[in-house]
């Protein structure tokens, strides 16, 4: 075998995007062993929450969860949690139950009628990772699953014995282990442009901007990207980048940050968190930083 300074690098399709995983250790056979495990926990994230899938456990709540209780796996059930507690802690800037736009305005497929008007209000958490809704809503964990399947791959990949490595799920990623990486931001306005960048280490990392995001209806410009509260979406060409301790949070509070800006410093501040905004001519103009180290406090890990 070769020294302890091995990489492996693979890569494959998932969760929408392309997921490229890298492992650093000193045994290459094993390093891919515990890359096929981290892809395996991604596919069994996607399996479960995917909006898309039939079989999925988001697609059974959709179905029946107004008429009766769903049981759903426990990874869904605490992704279900950490919904649920940010909607609470935004008074429903990030809300699941905008799938209904979502469909409405067909970034998602129109797989449900009868859908009401309700909110995150409406899903009830019960016991032995039962879901019930109070009205027929909708939800999707699009804004919040991919973190956290990047988190579970990380998960693997340490069980597995790797002790550095980086999980980029479409940019969304997390870097773990003493090596730091070298991460590029997009340019709002030229994404296939870098806008800067930044070095990562022990610290996941998302970004949200309308850039890939974004429909035309008229002349209006409609994204992806919405605050939960007035069902209103991000029209503006900025991005939102977020550095936390876990990539599921990193996740979701970019699409918080992007509606609250300079008012989501408590929250950040809370999940010990920093949060970069780039304007469309790609240069910053608002940055926060935590002042806490990147122990990871959050309890969704």
């Amino acid at each position: 075998m070769r020294s302890a300074s091995n990489r492996v690098r693979r890569a494959r399709p998932s969760l929408g995007t392309f997921v490229e995983i890298t492992a650093r250790g000193d045994n290459e056979t094993k390093l891919h062993d515990a890359i096929g495990r981290a892809f395996n926990a991604i596919a069994r994230v996607d399996r479960l929450m995917s909006f898309h899938r039939a079989d999925s456990d988001v697609s059974s709540i959709n179905l029946e969860a107004f008429q009766r209780k769903v049981t759903v796996d426990p990874w869904t059930w605490r992704v279900l949690r950490a919904a649920q507690k940010l909607s609470h802690q935004t008074d429903g800037i990030f809300d699941i139950t905008v799938a209904r736009k979502l469909m409405q305005w067909k970034y998602l497929p129109r797989r449900y009628r009868n859908v009401s008007e309700g909110n995150w209000r409406d899903i009830v958490l019960e016991k032995n990772c039962t879901v019930r809704f109070r009205r027929p809503v909708i939800i999707d964990l699009g804004g919040i699953a991919k973190g956290f399947a990047v988190d579970r791959a990380v998960k693997a990949l340490k069980c597995a014995g790797v002790r550095a490595g980086v999980v980029n799920a479409g940019g969304d990623l997390r870097v773990f282990g003493l090596k730091s990486e070298l991460v590029h931001l997009r340019h709002p306005a030229d994404p296939m442009r870098p806008a800067g960048a930044i070095t990562l280490r022990d610290r996941a990392l998302a970004t949200s901007g309308i850039y890939f995001a974004q429909k035309r209806r008229g002349r209006a410009v409609i994204s992806s990207l919405l605050d939960g509260r007035t069902r209103r979406c991000s029209r503006k060409l900025v991005s939102i980048s977020v550095a936390a301790p876990v990539c599921m949070i990193a996740d979701a509070l970019t699409k918080i940050v992007l509606v609250l800006r300079e008012k989501s410093v408590p929250l950040l501040a809370r999940y010990h968190a920093d949060a970069l905004l780039l304007e469309r001519d790609g240069a910053p103009s608002w940055m926060f930083r935590s002042s806490c180290d990147t122990t990871d406090r959050t309890g969704f890990d």
